[in-house]
């Protein structure tokens, strides 16, 4: 399903431009331009190489925008084009990201589930947002002899619709989601958790907030498939509903990610309360990051 999705996601991109173009014969009927033309002098075509760019480009949608409309209105020729096709273009635009939302909810496979963690305790988080769409399963990892060392995570596959390709689709995608601050909407299912299980602190799922301890940093992680250098991201975790105006640290979050091809990326998300071990011993939780690397659908 995965595969299939992600092709039928692209190609719903990709048929924007036509589409666009059918839009225009039927509005104008014996008056239309040609295919090369409706846009501006192959300006339609510079668009589909656009959409394509998507596997290719590092942030995709985000660097592409900026980038093509700055070419487009850096000569008086693409200024005066703007004005003769200002309106194909803005209806071409409209499809296009009508489509790339529309891709966005193409169902993704399961996420990556170690055996050794057992069963999960969910397999969807009812706090997820619905765009873009994804899979999720939750684990509660507790200490055989210590009960209240215990370590929520979260097994995440993800679309990112802004782009298909590998190239920082996992740094893109972390820093638009902090940027519009889905990670806390997400992460509400793991807070409920923490604070089922932590009597010193009453923490409520809509009072917290994550702030990033620096910027992300590279660590090799040794999986028995061998080794990996991937970007960390360490957050400590803030109880916002108390006297403390700055918040109180309950804990800390490590992200980490795999990408993927055809606008599908793997994350791992592991919650650790304030107080646990590891936060000392293995402050990016190699352990379990290693665990979820070796794990296959």
């Amino acid at each position: 399903m995965g595969l299939g999705a992600s092709v039928a996601g692209f190609f719903l991109i990709f048929l924007s431009v036509p589409l666009s173009y059918g839009l225009h014969r039927w509005r104008r009927g014996e008056d239309a331009e040609t295919f090369e033309q409706f846009l501006g002098s192959k300006t339609s075509y510079f668009a589909l190489v656009a959409i394509a760019a998507l596997w290719l480009i590092p942030y995709g949608l985000f660097v592409l925008v900026p980038f093509v409309f700055l070419l487009s209105i850096v000569s008086p020729a693409g200024r005066i084009d703007w004005k003769e096709y200002r309106n194909e273009r803005l209806i071409a635009l409209f499809i296009v990201f009508l489509m790339l939302g529309l891709s966005g909810l193409m169902p993704c496979d399961q996420p990556r589930s170690p055996e050794e963690w057992g069963e999960p305790f969910a397999k969807e988080n009812p706090y997820a947002p619905a765009w873009p769409a994804s899979e999720q399963f939750t684990w509660i990892l507790v200490d055989d002899l210590d009960a209240s060392n215990f370590e929520v995570v979260q097994s995440l596959r993800i679309r990112t619709p802004h782009q298909f390709g590998i190239f920082s689709q996992v740094e893109s995608s972390v820093a638009i989601s902090s940027f519009l601050g889905l990670e806390n909407e997400r992460m509400r299912q793991a807070i409920d958790i923490v604070d089922e299980r932590v009597s010193f602190i009453r923490i409520d799922s809509d009072e917290f907030k994550l702030e990033q301890r620096g910027d992300a940093q590279e660590h090799t992680f040794r999986p028995s498939s061998g080794d990996v250098k991937m970007n960390v991201w360490v957050y400590d975790c803030l109880a916002t509903s108390g006297t403390n105006s700055d918040g109180t640290k309950i804990g800390e979050v490590v992200i980490a990610g795999v990408s993927g091809w055809g606008g599908v990326l793997d994350l791992v998300v592991i919650v650790r309360p304030v107080f646990h071990d590891g936060l000392a011993t293995d402050p990016f939780a190699e352990t379990l990051v290693s665990i979820w690397i070796d794990s296959v659908v």
